[in-house]
């Protein structure tokens, strides 16, 4: 059964395929291998929140070779607005698992063991994973699988979502028994992998004219100074544009950081003030955190 808040158990009639967290009212996210009962044919599933509530849910994503599923609720209205506030994982981190299969299992914690690695999921595809040492050497950790990970609550950080646990590592001398090691999809995967949460197309709606009229004067003035040394811009790229319309100014790495903060805030106001729903804010956030990561390492925001 649940631990708390938008941890979530996923039936399909009286049988338990496993957990789940809330990405938002309307998504469910889980590892894919918890589907495994599912007929082929069958999309419909039952999950039951943290206070007892069951609402419909459907299939509509999955991604085998990440071992990931997203299932949408049919019912987002009985969903209470109790939703994640995600972060990354840092090395070090304490961590909790808020899910365990029943009333006698014990809850998961321990700490980020490493925050990123190459890592080759059972259905054959290669993720950025988180690698986790959990402190309860259990010998089989099923029935943890498509719960959340979670940070715990630091003098330097509050709690948060961190990513969804997907396998276990076998114990190299018992191969029958697991190791204390288990693996974690980060949410920055998710997001990439979920066309459901890919945003950067509205994200446009929060910049005002006037900073775009500003953008274009810095162009032109970059244009006059041109030869001089200076650390090469990074382009933000506005995905959707009409052909006709002149590409974005290239800000610099300081601007993006400084664009994302005020992104974040208008999100966390506009949350308060009711102007969009709060079940979207999470994801939008750690989108723009991304594009700003993306930035700092010279890349490109997406």
């Amino acid at each position: 059964m649940p631990g708390s808040g938008y941890a979530v158990d996923l039936f399909q009639a009286d049988r338990s395929l496993g957990a789940g967290l809330l990405l938002t009212r309307c998504f469910v996210l889980t590892a894919n291998h918890c589907l495994r009962y599912l007929r082929g044919d069958e999309e419909r599933v039952s999950v039951h929140l943290g206070d007892g509530t069951a609402v419909g849910g459907r299939v509509c994503r999955r991604v085998e070779e990440a071992d990931l599923a997203l299932i949408e609720v049919l019912e987002p209205e009985l969903v209470p607005p109790a939703l994640p506030v995600g972060d990354l994982p840092r090395r070090g981190d304490r961590w909790r698992g808020l899910h365990r299969p029943s009333l006698s299992d014990p809850h998961l914690s321990g700490h980020v063991d490493e925050h990123s690695v190459d890592y080759t999921c059972v259905g054959g595809g290669r993720i950025q994973a988180i690698q986790l040492l959990a402190e309860q050497t259990l010998g089989d950790y099923s029935g943890y699988s498509g719960g959340p990970v979670e940070r715990e609550s630091t003098f330097a950080y509050e709690p948060a979502l961190l990513g969804v646990l997907i396998e276990q590592y076998p114990d190299r001398q018992a191969p029958e028994r697991a190791a204390n090691v288990l693996f974690a999809v980060p949410l920055r995967e998710v997001m990439n992998r979920f066309p459901h949460f890919r945003t950067d197309h509205l994200l446009r709606a929060l910049e005002p004219p006037a900073s775009r009229a500003e953008g274009a004067g810095r162009e032109e003035e970059q244009s006059a100074t041109r030869g001089v040394v200076a650390a090469p811009p990074v382009a933000v790229p506005v995905a959707g544009a009409p052909a006709s319309e002149a590409a974005p100014a290239p800000v610099s790495v300081d601007a993006a950081v400084a664009k994302g903060e005020a992104l974040l805030s208008a999100l966390k106001e506009w949350s308060e003030r009711g102007l969009i729903d709060p079940g979207q804010v999470a994801g939008l956030q750690v989108h723009v955190a991304k594009n700003v990561i993306d930035l700092a390492l010279g890349g490109e925001a997406t």
